[in-house]
């Protein structure tokens, strides 16, 4: 259980920016859980993120260093990055209807620098994966080159990281 501690992490990172929306337009949690203290609400948002980081990067390091499969990597990859879409869907619609007010602009700009941090954690681990299986003869160069980037790019990285499981998958 203990291994799958930081995937649970990182997978579970973007839904607690949508509970904080849900806390930031809902008074009763806000008041319940944070006691009206927003600062408390964005202590917990970054020490989870910082916690989620330094798990990514961990991964990232024994995927580089070859202590853990590539296969493995790149399959918890997959699912942290197919588990993360109903909550990006969700942060881009509520980041859409808070671009349409004045007032509500910076909400928008929040999410989108949020949404970067949250790309960044995954992205680490599909980079691990992506040197690991370089590493293991089963990529060539210009693929992982390519796979490698696509993990840091919105949409592209889900694609991406289906393709490289599968075609390491296929190899083994």
């Amino acid at each position: 259980m203990r291994k799958y501690l930081p995937f649970v992490l990182i997978a579970l990172f973007p839904y607690l920016i949508i509970f904080s929306l849900i806390c930031i337009f809902k008074g009763y949690f806000m008041d319940t859980v944070f006691h009206n203290n927003g600062y408390s609400l964005l202590l917990v948002l970054l020490i989870l993120y910082f916690v989620a980081l330094v798990c990514a990067v961990a991964v990232f390091i024994k995927g580089v260093t070859k202590k853990k499969k590539s296969l493995e990597i790149l399959r918890f990859n997959m699912i942290i990055k197919l588990i993360h879409i109903p909550a990006y869907l969700l942060i881009f619609v509520v980041g859409l209807i808070c671009s349409l007010g004045i007032l509500t602009i910076g909400i928008t700009i929040v999410l989108m620098i949020l949404d970067g941090m949250t790309i960044i954690l995954s992205g680490l681990i599909g980079l691990g994966g992506v040197i690991s299986s370089l590493r293991e003869d089963k990529l060539s160069i210009k693929k992982a080159v390519m796979h490698g980037i696509l993990q840091f790019v919105y949409c592209a990285d889900i694609i991406s990281s289906i393709v490289i499981y599968r075609t390491v998958k296929a190899i083994e």
